[in-house]
């Protein structure tokens, strides 16, 4: 009755504390580009290391009952059994009455348990003898497969990252300017680029949207610009300044970013929206949930913007998530803001109250959307439609429909038959 729920109790707490860390690596890898480009990697290990303290702890208090259990039932089962042979023999030595079969029963069950043990003793002894080298054997292949595995993890963890800051780099403090991309070329691969001569600017205040087919380089444009990699040609400068020039934290401290993946983690609705932005007041919290419409759904939930997510928010709905993400890009307040498909799971309603408001909230911040939603395509100040890794044109939505044959416009026509298609099939 004691050990047995305590047991059942502390099982229970160390496999979920176990699981916690499982779930907190496969959390970390899946939101390793949100990770990077906000700079949370000391937060993320820090959360890390608890968890696994925590469960090094859960696991250590279960192994302390089991040893504290077996002693207690030794101590039992020899002070029982040595206990009766003493007592049968003082009685014994003191002239007193004892029954026969009784003295009997127990000194032949004494007998038949130390023969036994020590019968037991010398064959386990004489068998381990014979095993010893093997076990030695075992032990020493076991020992070297995790010192492989060990290995491997520290070849991890020692890998210096690609991106370097220079010695005399200095702190960017904001966008003053404009953001300058000069014939910029990239590739993963030296003989497969993915960006050739790409040249355009941004300004505060400018709603710049990036459009194109899937692999087009997108994505790739704004990995360059948080300097998660440095073009192969070509230079990125912020008010004038290359971004080699600039420290790498401070860069990506002055850019928020939505991605596309909707990366959540299982905390609370407040604590997601705060995850780039820990010192961000309550109040910054709510200006971000208007900003990005979640105030219809946050108040809905039970515990309002203290409900707790399950993994990758799987208590919200792709909408729901999405805006949470915009969210948490916009209370980091930063004067350069990417949104990589912000609006593709929104209602028409919902994404022209979202694009409105930041609109209204970017009067002074430089803006990047990647997307194929027409509709929010058409609220950009500029328009990139970039097609196997070079910008073929450039301009705002008006001009660019005014082109004959123009790649935008055939773009453009595509993905509105696309759309009307899937609204008639899904009446």
């Amino acid at each position: 009755r004691w050990a047995m729920p305590r047991m059942r109790t502390r099982s229970l707490v160390a496999r979920a504390a176990t699981s916690d860390v499982t779930s907190r690596i496969q959390e970390s890898f899946s939101a390793i580009r949100l990770i990077k480009a906000y700079g949370a990697e000391d937060r993320a290990q820090a959360r890390f290391e608890e968890d696994s303290i925590i469960s090094f702890n859960a696991s250590f208090r279960v192994r302390h009952l089991i040893a504290f259990v077996t002693i207690i039932m030794f101590t039992i089962s020899a002070t029982f059994l040595l206990g009766g042979e003493f007592l049968i023999a003082l009685w014994a030595f003191e002239g007193r009455e004892t029954f026969a079969s009784e003295f009997i029963a127990l000194v032949g069950v004494s007998f038949v348990v130390w023969n036994f043990a020590a019968y037991d003793w010398t064959k386990t002894q004489f068998v381990d003898s014979t095993k010893a080298v093997r076990s030695l054997m075992g032990q020493w292949l076991s020992a070297q497969d995790i010192a492989m595995g060990l290995q491997r993890v520290f070849d991890i963890l020692d890998i210096e990252p690609d991106i370097q800051d220079d010695a005399d780099a200095i702190e960017l403090h904001g966008l003053r300017q404009e953001i300058r991309f000069d014939q910029v070329a990239f590739a993963y691969q030296a003989d497969r680029p993915v960006l050739a001569d790409v040249s355009f600017t941004a300004k505060p205040g400018m709603v710049t949207a990036i459009v194109g087919p899937t692999g087009s380089g997108k994505s790739t444009l704004m990995g360059l610009l948080l300097r998660l990699y440095d073009p192969t040609a070509g230079s990125i400068s912020i008010d004038g300044l290359d971004l080699k020039r600039y420290q790498v934290e401070s860069l990506r401290r002055n850019v928020a970013v939505a991605l596309q993946e909707n990366v959540l983690f299982a905390l609370s609705v407040r604590d997601n929206i705060r995850y780039v932005a820990p010192d961000a007041s309550d109040q910054q919290v709510r200006e971000a949930v208007r900003v990005a419409c979640m105030d219809d759904y946050v108040d809905a939930l039970p515990d309002g913007l203290d409900t707790l997510l399950g993994d990758r928010g799987g208590k919200l709905s792709t909408g729901q998530r999405q805006r949470l993400s915009i969210a948490r890009a916009v209370v980091r307040d930063t004067l350069v803001l990417i949104l990589d498909e912000p609006t593709a799971a929104l209602d028409a309603a919902t994404e022209h109250r979202v694009m409105t408001n930041l609109a209204e909230w970017g009067r002074d911040r430089a803006i990047f959307l990647i997307t194929h939603r027409i509709s929010t395509i058409q609220r950009a100040d500029h328009i990139l439609y970039l097609d196997e890794g070079h910008i073929k044109e450039s301009g705002d939505h008006e001009s660019l429909m005014a082109l004959p044959d123009g790649r935008y416009r055939a773009f453009v026509e595509t993905e509105s038959n696309l759309y009307r298609n899937a609204e008639h099939l899904t009446r």
